[in-house]
């Protein structure tokens, strides 16, 4: 049954909302464990080269995926209480895009090999591109189980496609198809995930629709489309400035230590942006109750990200050694670098959430439009003045000043108060970069700095607890947010097995 305002008052979308996160999370929690391994045995499996190009490869395909979208399913959320009749346009029109989007793929392939003079990357994009229609099979069953907020369906295939991604991908590396191994098993995830969902909730095709619902998902979607494809430009930014000025091994190595600095962001950011947007949506004609919600969220979300990156930055040199001994220590001042710079996007994505459930579309291109070549010229004049370690400087100076200046203006228009978003970023920054520091001074001191495992055991153990003993001394109220939320996560999960048992 479509989740309605109407069918749901305010306390029972809290409660789908906080059941959605705990499910999305502990997905995360798995699929960051899943990727977290992979990443150790692909490291070993591939060379810098490999990674390197598949990162060229994603600047063309993330992009052209980004076009495939077009902001169909924002739009198509926006219609929870008639969805059932919009449903058919929306898959025709998704569908059609996608096969566009893999011809598309088709004919840069060549031009995108010539740009970054390797010619692997024809294959390798043309693989990918096979997948994009098969995922766009999927997209309006997904849009029926978010609006249902189903986050337990979506936890669960999510876990197992991650999962099965990484698998393929070590597998094909160890039968030795090098760059191949990451594109190989997107053809065949999309063709599964089309037919899971079709299975859970498959949508009436050839119902008969109106010229007038074509327009107005096409029109409404085209502002949120707009606003996608200069986001996925702005994500592929640095990738694309390093193709141009290093080589394949400087851009792997990049490659590599983003996957390992962003997966705090994407794993809770993430979570907390796919469970909000329907709640916040439902309380659409509640903007007061809304822009809290939305605040409340950011708050907590600053509070679990900001430590977990800041200890990554803070492992990031021990742990890669005892790891790989010397062959990925080139890559470390990337890691450190991009893991203190990336915390300060997560809030972000709560804003661009609250944006699209207000319907402020344009307000969301404005920012991208501002962004996206901000972006690059702030790369452009790192890589030029400092090479690789000058745009990873670059990238991370970008995301410490502009996402958090777009929240400023989301809720300050909002009537929240300045200092209280200001304190959203600084106050939790403060706090883990002085709790890791701690644990990273502890982990040089005579007899120890000669031992990674050491190190990087001292820096968790002592870094975690200190930032909790900071939480209580300076943050008592979302200290005891963060452990209502953790009991009550236990909670549920002991409920689930003793009615199972």
């Amino acid at each position: 049954m479509t989740a309605t305002p109407g069918r749901h008052g305010s306390s029972a979308i809290s409660r789908a909302a906080t059941s959605g996160f705990i499910w999305l999370f502990v997905q995360s929690f798995a699929a960051r464990g899943a990727g977290f391994l992979s990443q150790l045995v692909l490291a070993r499996l591939l060379l810098p080269a490999d990674w390197g190009t598949i990162a060229l490869a994603q600047t063309v395909t993330q992009i052209a995926n980004s076009l495939v979208s077009f902001g169909v399913d924002d739009v198509l959320l926006q219609r929870q209480k008639t969805i059932g009749s919009w449903l058919a346009p929306a898959f025709w029109i998704s569908f059609s895009l996608g096969m566009i989007g893999m011809l598309a793929m088709f004919a840069v392939a060549p031009l995108a090999a010539h740009w970054y003079h390797s010619a692997d990357l024809v294959g390798l994009i043309c693989m990918i591109a096979v997948a994009t229609p098969l995922r766009t099979l999927a997209t309006v069953p997904s849009v029926v189980i978010r609006s249902e907020m189903d986050f337990r369906f979506l936890a669960v295939y999510n876990t197992f496609e991650i999962v099965a991604l990484q698998t393929l991908t070590i597998i094909f590396a160890w039968m030795n198809f090098g760059a191949y191994s990451f594109a190989l098993p997107f053809p065949l995830l999309g063709f599964v995930k089309a037919i899971y969902f079709w299975r859970r909730s498959p949508p009436t095709i050839f119902r008969r629709f109106r010229r007038v619902q074509v327009h107005y998902i096409l029109g409404s979607s085209s502002i949120v489309f707009a606003s996608r494809t200069l986001v996925e430009i702005l994500n592929q930014g640095d990738y694309i400035v390093l193709g141009l000025i290093a080589s394949k091994n400087v851009v792997g190595l990049y490659f590599f230590a983003f996957r390992f600095s962003v997966q705090p962001v994407r794993m809770l950011a993430g979570n907390f942006n796919n469970v909000l947007f329907p709640a916040l949506t439902t309380l659409r004609s509640e903007p007061l109750k809304q822009a809290q919600a939305a605040l409340k969220a950011s708050r907590l979300l600053a509070y679990l990200v900001m430590p977990f990156c800041f200890l990554q930055a803070a492992m990031a040199a021990p742990g890669l050694h005892l790891l790989f001994g010397e062959r990925w220590m080139k890559a470390v001042p990337y890691v450190q670098i991009l893991s203190i710079g990336l915390p300060f996007d997560a809030m972000s994505w709560i804003s661009g959430a609250l944006l699209s459930a207000r319907r402020e579309f344009w307000r969301a291109f404005y920012f991208a439009a501002i962004a996206t070549p901000l972006f690059f010229g702030v790369a452009l004049l790192g890589g030029k003045l400092g090479g690789a370690l000058g745009v990873a400087l670059a990238v991370a100076l970008y995301y410490f000043i502009y996402p958090p200046v777009t929240s400023l203006l989301v809720f300050c228009r909002l009537g929240v108060g300045l200092s209280t978003v200001m304190e959203m970023y600084l106050m939790p920054s403060l706090l883990a970069g002085a709790a890791m520091l701690g644990g990273y001074l502890v982990s040089l001191l005579p007899y120890l700095r000669e031992y990674d495992l050491i190190r990087v055991m001292l820096i968790g153990c002592v870094g975690l607890p200190f930032y909790w003993g900071l939480l209580v001394l300076f943050r008592p109220d979302i200290h005891a947010q963060l452990r209502d939320r953790m009991l009550n996560l236990f909670g549920r999960f002991a409920r689930r097995r003793e009615a199972s048992a």
